[in-house]
């Protein structure tokens, strides 16, 4: 597929000094509302563009649900640099890069496909393997940390404890029979077994303890290697029916929260863990990639999902106009089966600072090194690569009220829509535009209102306190460099627009 994909975007890129430099000139002219003069000798019909000077008035009917700001920038995005753009050209497109959970999705794809794994016991790693899967890329000195459910619900345990008794649970089940590839629909009787309530608790328990204690180096593939022994299509086809389901809303959509509690037993006794149910693909965001690719703009998907999950999820909710994806991959055996050990020659991990850097390596040869136009994002793994590439024009923000350096971006949305900044003056002036949107998550929609009520929450909210700082240190004669670059939580930070 991805193959495929390539070979689409391939064409010729040759094109003129003169011609580019035309482009140029008539992009600041639509930008300031001018047309541009200029001067050339005996200009020849091969060198001159025969693009009008003006773009297209754009109005594409994105949806009631969208903030008046975001429907108003988006629209201007399409109409500055869309293929009825001067500046537009053919053979080297502007591109858009979506982050895929909780920006193109509301809620984890990943992490329902975790929940339909366990409840149907859909694994292909043998009993023998299943320590060695659970341990890989955990630091020794790591394995005595204990930790307890953030939300209160659960006492603090060790992760060793924990993974020594998924591993005895998941050995019993297997050899009762209940495992299977592709998964089972398992009796009541069988869910009501004390080793089946223990597993699945002490798995999902140790999803949450390994990323809270961890650094996202080691979480991030971590999940990745419940499909060890399984081919591509395999977790293609498993995604795809977990999806069609939590997808549905007549069969399983759900948006709530829920909890795993385990008996105690084992080494580790009874742990709790909570987690949020459900997943869609608005109608809303479906209609902006379809507007996206009818005006001549390819979009990518950077996810820090696998890649099979993510294209299960591109096939299942029918999103329009993907040109291509990347996300977690790890490498596969002689047999073509996934191992647990992540794949750095095809590309890093793509969360944070490696989802830019997988743009640089993969998707960026492709636009003749041109970083994306526009990028779409929720939370600190979009950080880098919304905020990193100087190419960069727009940036949405599907609000989720974060505490992280997604925050900063907010923050900055927040100011440049109370003091009414254009796309056009935010580019003039050298900076990204930012779009701040919000959504309903227990109804699985999105508002036209910047706030956020999100799964499990009493109200909505908007602004967290280091979005408001991120604001007012903008109100009081900060750039947004300036912003980023003092306040980023992290301490090998590029840059804004450094790449």
């Amino acid at each position: 597929m991805i193959k495929a994909i390539n070979n689409k975007m391939q064409g010729n890129w040759r094109r003129t000094c003169a011609v580019q430099g035309l482009a140029g000139l008539a992009l600041v002219a639509v930008l300031l509302g001018t047309c541009p003069v200029v001067s050339q000798a005996a200009p020849s019909a091969a060198t001159v563009s025969t693009r009008p000077a003006v773009t297209q008035q754009v109005n594409e009917e994105l949806g009631a649900n969208w903030t008046s700001d975001a429907r108003q920038t988006l629209n201007d995005f399409l109409r500055l640099y869309g293929k009825g753009s001067q500046a537009y050209q053919q053979n080297n497109k502007p591109y858009a890069v979506f982050d895929f959970d909780n920006t193109t999705s509301i809620l984890d794809v990943e992490e329902q496909l975790e929940i339909w794994q366990l409840e149907h016991l859909a694994f292909a790693i043998k009993p023998e393997q299943m320590e060695q899967v659970l341990l890989t890329g955990i630091p020794a000195d790591k394995l005595n940390l204990t930790y307890g459910a953030a939300d209160g619900d659960g006492r603090p345990v060790q992760i060793r404890a924990a993974i020594k008794d998924a591993v005895r649970d998941y050995a019993a089940l297997y050899k009762k029979g209940y495992v299977s590839t592709s998964g089972k629909v398992l009796s009541a009787a069988v869910q009501k077994e004390a080793d089946y309530q223990d597993f699945v608790a002490k798995m999902r328990w140790l999803y949450d303890a390994i990323g809270e204690t961890m650094d996202a180096s080691v979480s991030y593939p971590w999940v990745t290697y419940w499909f060890t022994g399984m081919k591509p299509q395999e977790v293609y086809k498993l995604a795809c029916t977990c999806d069609k389901y939590y997808g549905d809303k007549g069969q399983g959509q759900t948006w709530n929260k829920r909890k795993f509690t385990s008996p105690d037993q084992g080494a580790a006794g009874s742990v709790t863990v909570s987690f949020k149910q459900g997943i869609t693909v608005t109608s809303d965001v479906k209609d902006l990639y379809r507007a996206l690719d009818k005006h001549g703009v390819d979009t990518w998907i950077d996810s820090a999902s696998p890649l099979d999950v993510v294209r299960a999820a591109v096939t299942t909710f029918k999103i329009p106009g993907v040109d291509g994806i990347v996300g977690m991959t790890n490498k596969l055996d002689k047999n073509g089966r996934y191992v647990n050990a992540y794949d750095y020659d095809l590309h890093a991990q793509t969360q944070g600072v490696g989802k830019s850097e997988t743009l640089v390596k993969v998707v960026l040869p492709k636009y003749r090194g041109q970083g994306p136009s526009f990028c779409a994002m929720d939370s600190q793994g979009d950080f880098n690569f919304c905020t990193e590439f100087k190419d960069t024009k727009a940036v949405l923000i599907m609000n989720r009220t974060r505490k992280d350096d997604a925050a900063l971006c907010a923050g900055i949305a927040a100011y440049q829509q109370e003091k009414n900044i254009s796309l056009a003056q935010a580019n003039l002036a050298g900076d990204t535009r930012f779009i701040l949107q919000g959504r309903n998550e227990n109804t699985g929609k999105l508002w036209p209102k910047t706030e956020t009520w999100q799964v499990g929450k009493k109200a909505a909210a908007n602004l967290s306190p280091k979005a408001l700082k991120a604001k007012t240190e903008l109100e009081n004669g900060k750039s947004i460099a300036q912003v980023l670059q003092a306040d980023t939580k992290l301490k090998d930070y590029q840059g804004y627009k450094t790449r």
